[in-house]
């Protein structure tokens, strides 16, 4: 198969694998893919270009990927910015580790509004007690016991659990912004 034919097969599937992409994007990566595999047949050298690209599925990937980590670090949501790290966890060790720590504060903002709303339904459950004689702290929905430590927050409880939530939210989204921007400096191995 010639060069032309082989850089033709291949930008086509490239362009199938781009399909979710608008037509402008599509054609801007397909164009930029064509000038580089014609540049290297030029010099004699296509069927290396080919493979430092890998299969055209692969090569969108990379593309799709680093489109997905800009879209989350310019938007700055924090459904985007979890969403980027669960759909590149599995091929990224970094979006991993994001998705792993920042998801330890966004299932504390959910413990904690649970408790602050647990609190209004049932107070005498819900709260922060201390009894250093018996080494009990305890924070939240517990069941102290027949002889329990005097309650300290009582309704205070709401407040300080529904800013505890705001905090744990706001941590995780400033993490998972660290790990897409860590990302964002390290391209994939595959574009």
């Amino acid at each position: 198969m010639s060069d032309d034919k082989r850089i033709e097969a291949y930008l086509r599937d490239l362009g199938a694998a781009l399909r979710q992409l608008p037509e402008k994007d599509r054609a801007d990566i397909v164009s930029e893919i064509r000038a580089h595999l014609e540049h290297r047949a030029s010099e004699g050298r296509l069927e290396e270009a080919i493979r430092a690209l890998g299969a055209p599925a692969q090569c969108a990937r990379g593309f799709l990927e680093e489109l997905k980590i800009q879209n989350a670090f310019a938007d700055g949501g924090a459904a985007k910015s979890f969403g980027a790290l669960f759909e590149l966890a599995s091929r990224r060790v970094t979006a991993a580790a994001g998705l792993f720590v920042s998801g330890i504060f966004y299932l504390f903002a959910i413990a904690f509004a649970f408790i602050a709303v647990a609190k209004i339904a049932a107070p005498e459950s819900v709260g922060l007690w201390v009894d250093p004689a018996r080494d009990i702290v305890a924070l939240g929905i517990v069941d102290i016991g027949e002889n329990p430590p005097e309650e300290l927050l009582g309704f205070w409880m709401i407040p300080f659990a529904a800013i505890m939530a705001v905090l744990s939210l706001l941590a995780g989204q400033w993490l998972a912004r660290i790990f897409i921007r860590l990302m964002a400096k390290r391209p994939s191995a595959a574009v």
